[in-house]
Protein backbone atom coordinates (compact mmCIF):
# COMPACT_ATOMS: atom_id res chain seq x y z
CA UNK A 1 0.00 0.00 0.00
CA UNK A 2 1.14 3.55 -0.78
CA UNK A 3 -0.29 6.87 0.27
CA UNK A 4 1.78 9.16 -1.90
CA UNK A 5 -1.29 9.98 -3.98
CA UNK A 6 -3.13 10.99 -0.82
CA UNK A 7 -0.31 13.31 0.12
CA UNK A 8 -0.38 14.76 -3.37
CA UNK A 9 -4.08 15.45 -2.86
CA UNK A 10 -3.27 17.56 0.18
CA UNK A 11 -0.70 19.53 -1.82
CA UNK A 12 -2.74 19.92 -5.01
CA UNK A 13 -6.10 20.56 -3.44
CA UNK A 14 -4.89 23.18 -1.01
CA UNK A 15 -2.39 24.84 -3.32
CA UNK A 16 -4.74 25.06 -6.29
CA UNK A 17 -7.59 26.25 -4.14
CA UNK A 18 -5.44 28.80 -2.38
CA UNK A 19 -4.23 30.31 -5.64
CA UNK A 20 -7.74 30.31 -7.03
CA UNK A 21 -9.41 31.96 -4.07
CA UNK A 22 -6.65 34.53 -3.82
CA UNK A 23 -7.33 35.45 -7.43
CA UNK A 24 -11.11 35.31 -7.22
CA UNK A 25 -12.13 36.34 -3.74
CA UNK A 26 -12.38 40.03 -4.50
CA UNK A 27 -15.76 39.11 -5.91
CA UNK A 28 -15.08 40.69 -9.29
CA UNK A 29 -16.49 39.67 -12.64
CA UNK A 30 -17.37 36.39 -14.40
CA UNK A 31 -13.77 35.79 -15.52
CA UNK A 32 -12.71 35.43 -11.89
CA UNK A 33 -15.49 32.92 -11.23
CA UNK A 34 -14.55 31.00 -14.35
CA UNK A 35 -10.98 30.74 -13.06
CA UNK A 36 -12.29 29.30 -9.82
CA UNK A 37 -14.28 26.67 -11.74
CA UNK A 38 -11.19 25.73 -13.75
CA UNK A 39 -9.04 25.26 -10.66
CA UNK A 40 -11.74 23.20 -8.97
CA UNK A 41 -11.81 21.02 -12.08
CA UNK A 42 -8.07 20.51 -11.59
CA UNK A 43 -8.54 19.51 -7.95
CA UNK A 44 -11.47 17.29 -8.96
CA UNK A 45 -9.25 15.41 -11.41
CA UNK A 46 -6.88 14.40 -8.61
CA UNK A 47 -9.58 13.49 -6.08
CA UNK A 48 -11.69 11.59 -8.64
CA UNK A 49 -8.67 9.62 -9.84
CA UNK A 50 -8.07 8.59 -6.23
CA UNK A 51 -11.69 7.55 -5.80
CA UNK A 52 -11.56 5.45 -8.97
CA UNK A 53 -8.34 3.84 -7.75
CA UNK A 54 -9.96 3.19 -4.37
CA UNK A 55 -12.81 1.43 -6.17
CA UNK A 56 -10.31 -0.82 -7.97
CA UNK A 57 -10.17 1.03 -11.22
CA UNK A 58 -6.78 1.81 -12.83
CA UNK A 59 -4.18 3.41 -10.64
CA UNK A 60 -1.63 2.56 -8.00
CA UNK A 61 -1.96 0.59 -4.79
CA UNK A 62 -4.37 2.85 -2.91
CA UNK A 63 -7.44 0.59 -3.19
CA UNK A 64 -8.90 -1.88 -0.74
CA UNK A 65 -7.79 -4.92 -2.71
CA UNK A 66 -11.07 -6.09 -4.24
CA UNK A 67 -9.06 -8.84 -5.72
CA UNK A 68 -6.82 -8.24 -8.62
CA UNK A 69 -5.86 -11.71 -7.43
CA UNK A 70 -9.01 -13.63 -6.53
CA UNK A 71 -9.37 -14.41 -2.85
CA UNK A 72 -7.44 -11.36 -1.70
CA UNK A 73 -9.12 -8.49 0.14
CA UNK A 74 -7.05 -6.03 2.15
CA UNK A 75 -8.32 -4.21 5.24
CA UNK A 76 -6.69 -2.77 8.30
CA UNK A 77 -4.95 0.34 9.62
CA UNK A 78 -1.47 1.72 8.98
CA UNK A 79 0.47 4.97 9.35
CA UNK A 80 2.79 6.64 6.88
CA UNK A 81 4.55 10.02 6.94
CA UNK A 82 2.11 11.72 9.28
CA UNK A 83 -1.05 10.14 7.88
CA UNK A 84 -3.20 7.44 9.45
CA UNK A 85 -5.09 5.23 6.98
CA UNK A 86 -7.98 3.15 8.36
CA UNK A 87 -9.85 0.55 6.29
CA UNK A 88 -12.68 -1.67 7.52
CA UNK A 89 -14.64 -4.24 5.50
CA UNK A 90 -17.88 -6.16 6.03
CA UNK A 91 -18.46 -9.13 3.70
CA UNK A 92 -21.99 -10.21 2.78
CA UNK A 93 -23.38 -13.17 0.84
CA UNK A 94 -26.26 -13.00 -1.64
CA UNK A 95 -28.83 -13.17 1.20
CA UNK A 96 -27.19 -10.34 3.11
CA UNK A 97 -25.62 -12.59 5.73
CA UNK A 98 -22.30 -11.41 7.14
CA UNK A 99 -19.28 -13.58 6.37
CA UNK A 100 -16.12 -14.00 8.43
CA UNK A 101 -13.88 -13.47 5.41
CA UNK A 102 -14.01 -12.66 1.73
CA UNK A 103 -14.85 -15.61 -0.53
CA UNK A 104 -14.17 -15.13 -4.23
CA UNK A 105 -17.30 -17.10 -5.24
CA UNK A 106 -19.88 -16.59 -2.48
CA UNK A 107 -19.26 -13.00 -1.36
CA UNK A 108 -21.87 -10.92 -3.16
CA UNK A 109 -21.14 -7.47 -1.73
CA UNK A 110 -18.77 -5.66 0.60
CA UNK A 111 -19.42 -2.62 2.79
CA UNK A 112 -16.28 -0.49 3.09
CA UNK A 113 -15.27 2.33 5.40
CA UNK A 114 -12.12 4.29 4.55
CA UNK A 115 -10.46 7.14 6.46
CA UNK A 116 -7.28 9.14 5.96
CA UNK A 117 -6.32 11.69 8.62
CA UNK A 118 -3.18 13.57 9.50
CA UNK A 119 -0.91 16.37 8.40
CA UNK A 120 1.77 16.97 5.79
CA UNK A 121 4.35 19.68 5.16
CA UNK A 122 5.39 20.94 1.76
CA UNK A 123 7.87 23.77 1.45
CA UNK A 124 6.68 26.80 3.36
CA UNK A 125 3.16 25.59 4.04
CA UNK A 126 1.57 22.89 6.16
CA UNK A 127 -1.70 21.08 5.59
CA UNK A 128 -4.06 18.90 7.58
CA UNK A 129 -6.64 16.63 6.07
CA UNK A 130 -9.47 14.26 6.79
CA UNK A 131 -10.97 12.05 4.06
CA UNK A 132 -13.82 9.62 4.65
CA UNK A 133 -15.56 7.21 2.27
CA UNK A 134 -18.46 4.85 3.04
CA UNK A 135 -18.91 2.56 0.05
CA UNK A 136 -20.79 -0.57 -0.94
CA UNK A 137 -19.59 -2.70 -3.85
CA UNK A 138 -22.01 -5.22 -5.39
CA UNK A 139 -21.92 -7.76 -8.21
CA UNK A 140 -19.08 -9.83 -6.70
CA UNK A 141 -20.78 -13.22 -6.46
CA UNK A 142 -19.44 -15.93 -8.79
CA UNK A 143 -17.19 -15.05 -11.71
CA UNK A 144 -18.07 -11.39 -12.18
CA UNK A 145 -17.39 -9.21 -15.19
CA UNK A 146 -18.08 -5.88 -13.47
CA UNK A 147 -18.62 -4.45 -10.00
CA UNK A 148 -20.92 -1.57 -9.07
CA UNK A 149 -20.09 1.02 -6.42
CA UNK A 150 -22.38 3.31 -4.44
CA UNK A 151 -21.70 5.45 -1.42
CA UNK A 152 -20.86 8.79 0.12
CA UNK A 153 -17.75 10.68 1.14
CA UNK A 154 -16.44 13.84 2.76
CA UNK A 155 -13.15 15.75 2.54
CA UNK A 156 -11.78 18.47 4.81
CA UNK A 157 -8.41 19.99 3.91
CA UNK A 158 -6.76 23.01 5.52
CA UNK A 159 -3.63 24.77 4.31
CA UNK A 160 -1.69 27.39 6.27
CA UNK A 161 1.03 29.47 4.67
CA UNK A 162 2.93 32.69 5.51
CA UNK A 163 1.30 35.94 4.43
CA UNK A 164 3.18 38.91 2.97
CA UNK A 165 2.55 40.96 6.12
CA UNK A 166 4.32 38.38 8.27
CA UNK A 167 1.15 36.71 9.50
CA UNK A 168 -0.54 33.55 8.27
CA UNK A 169 -3.40 32.79 5.91
CA UNK A 170 -5.44 29.62 6.10
CA UNK A 171 -7.37 28.15 3.18
CA UNK A 172 -10.03 25.55 4.02
CA UNK A 173 -11.67 23.28 1.49
CA UNK A 174 -14.55 21.01 2.47
CA UNK A 175 -16.53 18.75 0.17
CA UNK A 176 -19.35 16.24 0.40
CA UNK A 177 -19.82 13.69 -2.35
CA UNK A 178 -22.23 10.99 -3.51
CA UNK A 179 -21.17 8.06 -5.70
CA UNK A 180 -24.01 6.57 -7.77
CA UNK A 181 -23.90 3.31 -9.76
CA UNK A 182 -20.26 3.61 -10.75
CA UNK A 183 -19.47 0.46 -12.78
CA UNK A 184 -15.88 -0.80 -13.05
CA UNK A 185 -14.95 -3.79 -15.23
CA UNK A 186 -13.41 -6.98 -13.81
CA UNK A 187 -10.65 -8.12 -13.80
CA UNK A 188 -8.79 -4.98 -12.90
CA UNK A 189 -6.62 -3.64 -15.71
CA UNK A 190 -4.67 -0.56 -16.73
CA UNK A 191 -7.52 0.44 -19.08
CA UNK A 192 -10.47 -0.65 -16.94
CA UNK A 193 -11.92 2.83 -16.46
CA UNK A 194 -15.47 3.26 -15.10
CA UNK A 195 -18.01 2.27 -17.73
CA UNK A 196 -20.78 4.48 -16.36
CA UNK A 197 -21.99 6.20 -13.21
CA UNK A 198 -21.73 9.60 -11.56
CA UNK A 199 -20.02 11.34 -8.67
CA UNK A 200 -21.54 14.58 -7.39
CA UNK A 201 -19.86 17.00 -4.99
CA UNK A 202 -20.68 20.15 -3.07
CA UNK A 203 -17.53 22.16 -2.30
CA UNK A 204 -16.95 25.10 0.04
CA UNK A 205 -13.71 27.13 0.03
CA UNK A 206 -13.04 29.59 2.88
CA UNK A 207 -10.16 31.99 3.68
CA UNK A 208 -9.13 32.93 7.22
CA UNK A 209 -6.62 35.72 7.81
CA UNK A 210 -5.06 38.18 5.40
CA UNK A 211 -6.82 40.85 3.34
CA UNK A 212 -9.55 38.42 2.19
CA UNK A 213 -10.39 37.12 5.65
CA UNK A 214 -13.85 35.54 5.77
CA UNK A 215 -14.24 35.10 2.01
CA UNK A 216 -16.12 31.92 0.98
CA UNK A 217 -17.16 30.33 -2.30
CA UNK A 218 -19.44 27.32 -2.92
CA UNK A 219 -19.63 25.11 -6.00
CA UNK A 220 -21.65 22.10 -7.17
CA UNK A 221 -19.67 19.57 -9.20
CA UNK A 222 -20.81 16.53 -11.22
CA UNK A 223 -18.51 13.92 -12.80
CA UNK A 224 -19.74 11.40 -15.39
CA UNK A 225 -17.88 8.41 -16.89
CA UNK A 226 -17.98 6.69 -20.29
CA UNK A 227 -15.44 3.83 -20.14
CA UNK A 228 -12.41 5.91 -21.14
CA UNK A 229 -9.74 7.65 -19.09
CA UNK A 230 -11.54 10.94 -19.79
CA UNK A 231 -14.45 11.97 -17.61
CA UNK A 232 -16.74 14.99 -17.94
CA UNK A 233 -16.83 17.46 -15.04
CA UNK A 234 -19.47 20.14 -14.70
CA UNK A 235 -18.69 22.92 -12.20
CA UNK A 236 -21.68 25.21 -11.64
CA UNK A 237 -22.73 24.73 -15.27
CA UNK A 238 -19.26 25.05 -16.84
CA UNK A 239 -17.99 21.84 -18.47
CA UNK A 240 -14.45 20.47 -18.41
CA UNK A 241 -12.83 17.20 -19.47
CA UNK A 242 -10.50 15.59 -16.94
CA UNK A 243 -7.83 12.99 -17.66
CA UNK A 244 -7.99 10.34 -14.93
CA UNK A 245 -4.69 8.77 -15.99
CA UNK A 246 -2.76 12.05 -15.84
CA UNK A 247 -4.84 13.42 -12.93
CA UNK A 248 -5.45 16.76 -14.61
CA UNK A 249 -7.98 18.46 -16.85
CA UNK A 250 -7.30 18.91 -20.53
CA UNK A 251 -6.14 22.19 -22.03
CA UNK A 252 -8.55 24.32 -24.11
CA UNK A 253 -8.61 23.49 -27.85
CA UNK A 254 -6.48 26.50 -28.76
CA UNK A 255 -3.78 25.37 -26.33
CA UNK A 256 -3.91 28.66 -24.50
CA UNK A 257 -3.59 28.75 -20.75
CA UNK A 258 -5.04 31.33 -18.47
CA UNK A 259 -3.03 33.00 -15.77
CA UNK A 260 -2.79 32.34 -12.10
CA UNK A 261 -5.87 30.66 -10.72
CA UNK A 262 -6.98 29.67 -14.22
CA UNK A 263 -6.66 26.76 -16.57
CA UNK A 264 -3.51 24.70 -16.34
CA UNK A 265 -2.45 21.31 -17.71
Amino acid sequence: MKVTTIQRLAVLATAATAATVAACSDGAGPADLSDLDADLALVTAEVTAQDVELMRGPGGALGFGTPALRGRFECGTFEHQGLTVTRTCTFLDADGNEQDAYDSLTTASVVLHFEVTGSVEHGEFSATMSRVRDLTVTGLEGVESAMTWNGTGADDISRVHPARDGGETQFDLSAEETITDLVIPVPRSAVGWPLSGTITKHVLVTITGGPRDGTSRERDIAITFDGTQFATVTVNGETFTIDLAQRRHREPPDGMRRGRGGMRP
